[in-house]
């Protein structure tokens, strides 16, 4: 894939809430093997959810301009939100400032920790 076009896939997955995007190999039928980060809720305690980045593996079909017309399998798997509930367990345990911080998507598609108050 040329640099150009994997600079706007990733810009584009990005606009959907995909970070730290990784375009591993170009499949048959005009599709790409993508895998990332997405925000998405992890339960750390009772009833308590925060949103943190867990990996995800997808396939993304591209349309003829190289822009994206689907995406298949952007939802983590369990065991991947299982290992974000339990690292940041472990951040909170050990007195890590941002631990427990709620990570809440922007409109850019970045990502901003809201601080408690």
């Amino acid at each position: 894939m040329p640099r150009i076009k994997e600079q706007a896939l990733k810009a584009e997955l990005a606009q959907r809430g995909f970070e730290s995007v990784s375009i591993k190999r170009e499949l048959p039928g005009g599709r790409v093997q993508v895998e990332a980060n997405k925000l998405y809720p992890v339960h750390v305690e009772a009833g308590e959810s925060i949103y943190a980045p867990v990996p995800v593996s997808l396939s993304v079909e591209l349309d003829a301009r190289g822009r994206v017309k689907s995406i298949a399998g952007d939802t983590p798997t369990p065991a991947a939100v299982t290992d974000a509930a339990r690292y940041i367990k472990t951040l909170r345990d050990s007195g890590h400032p941002q631990a427990g911080r709620p990570i809440i998507p922007s409109f850019r598609g970045k990502t901003e920790i809201k601080t408690a108050r």
